[in-house]
């Protein structure tokens, strides 16, 4: 699950003019992304303190470091304008698990650091690196990031790629949270921070633009989750409107303050964040796969067994305890329903429209794709899925192709050789008529008892020898 962002209040403000504010700038595309600012940190140093792997990090003065989200509170209501699929949660947009230690005596995990391949005025090495250093990269050095066939990123890289999302979508101070939607955010400010994402991360563009669209799409899902924990972590229904004022978050400005508070208590908005629960509740699959994205399992899953894997074997695996029982017995239905049908028919692991999680859990949601994670869409699946059946139908013609070729050239050689043979039969037939000749002439001559010249001796004995 995304960690739970820390924000500090100024209980003790009493007017705008009296607080200490951060004020943030009225457009953000003229300033650059800053990453937090880091006072102390302090990493465990023994084999004792292996349980925490996670170095630990005192507060900062930028709201950037609040970025790390996460549903502990009882009281967390995302505020989401969709309600997602069950692979929303596993396509968690922060900080990744699986990542190494560094300069550390105990093999465990650490949080902070990934193992990524970096360019470097365009000579590669690995390096291990954590989201603070990926921000504050030297010009000149980039991270590549891998993608898989649906656009998605993969990889270590990928992982690092999540924390760098959280923290600059995360930046109120770039994204201020006094809009009512990511749609109505100032489309100047998503470009700045995609320029950010160019900068650090080393990645083709493809030609529809996929790539830049489904980045500007998470930053907009970790600014509406970020600034919802705000609101939760900030407002207190117990006090009143004025003392709620006062508990502004150091970082925030605060007319946007104002403006956020008093949209939160827009009776539209309490409905939508209702029923946005009500929908919630409706959910019947708990995953269990952690912090890692969809794309990263299935990559990692597809290394392993050397071959795609599809959307039914995914739900399964993300679905299973560690002691391979199901996480609920909705999830076990749906599960043992999938592998029975991936039993009977193998192409029915082969992700389409018709695959096996298709048929088990029903037709798919304008907009998602359930099984794949963030990114992919319906109409891309039925575009997948046409190539496939046509790449299909077009290896059947060139095998049936090759077959007709062969049995053509098997019919020419034969035809080839016939007329070799007969060609040779009527060489030799008329090797002997010539023969024949000669010697009737000969003979003639015999009888008559005449000699022929030489020149015309030499003609006859010459046709007769004719090859």
């Amino acid at each position: 699950m995304p960690r739970k962002p820390r924000y500090s209040s100024i209980p003790d403000a009493g007017t705008a003019d009296k607080t200490q504010n951060i004020i943030a700038p009225t457009s953000g595309k003229n300033t650059s992304f800053r990453p937090p600012r880091i006072e102390t940190r302090v990493a465990p140093a023994t084999q004792k303190d292996a349980g925490d792997a996670t170095a630990h990090f005192t507060e900062t003065e930028n709201v950037a470091e609040h970025a790390q989200i996460s549903s502990e509170d009882g009281d967390y209501d995302p505020e989401a304008d969709e309600v997602g699929s069950w692979d929303d949660f596993v396509d968690n947009l922060y900080a990744e698990e699986e990542t190494v230690s560094r300069n550390k005596p105990y093999k465990g995990k650490d949080t902070d650091y990934w193992t990524v391949v970096v360019s470097d005025g365009g000579v590669t090495r690995t390096m291990n690196l954590s989201v603070r250093e990926a921000i504050v990269l030297p010009p000149g050095r980039q991270i590549i990031l891998e993608f898989n066939t649906e656009m998605q990123a993969i990889g270590q890289a990928a992982g690092l790629l999540s924390g760098f999302l959280g923290n600059l979508g995360a930046d109120f101070q770039h994204f201020p949270i006094n809009e009512e939607s990511w749609k109505t955010m100032d489309k100047a400010l998503k470009e700045h921070a995609y320029e950010t994402i160019k900068r650090t991360f080393l990645y083709e563009e493809d030609d529809r633009g996929k790539r830049k669209k489904v980045m500007i799409q998470r930053l907009g899902k970790i600014w509406k989750e970020a600034r919802n924990h705000l609101y939760h972590k900030c407002y207190d229904e117990e006090l009143s409107w004025e003392d709620n004022l006062k508990k502004k978050p150091s970082g925030i400005n605060v007319q946007q303050w104002r403006w956020f508070v008093s949209y939160r208590l827009k009776e539209s908005t309490k409905e939508k964040c209702r029923q946005n629960a009500v929908n919630r509740s409706k959910q019947l699959y708990t995953h269990t796969g952690g912090s890692k994205t969809t794309a990263r399992l299935r990559d990692e899953e597809e290394k392993k067994q050397q071959r795609r894997i599809g959307r039914g074997e995914i739900f399964i695996m993300t679905h299973k305890k560690r002691n391979g029982s199901y996480m609920n017995d909705a999830a076990r239905v749906a599960g043992e329903a999938i592998a029975n049908i991936e039993s009977q028919d193998g192409s029915s692991k082969e992700i389409s429209l018709t695959d096996s999680l298709a048929q088990v859990l029903g037709k798919e949601h304008s907009g998602r794709v359930r099984g794949l994670g963030f990114g992919p869409c319906p109409t891309e699946l039925i575009h997948n899925t046409t190539q496939q059946s046509n790449s299909g139908v077009q290896i059947e013609e060139y095998q049936r192709e090759i077959v007709e070729l062969k049995a053509t050239a098997a019919e020419q050689k034969a035809e080839i050789t016939e007329l070799k043979a007969a060609a040779a039969k009527n060489k030799a037939e008329e090797m002997e008529k010539r023969q024949t000749l000669v010697n009737l002439v000969k003979y003639m001559l015999q009888q008559q008892g005449d000699t022929l010249p030489p020149e015309i001796d030499a003609q006859l004995k010459s046709l007769g020898n004719v090859a």
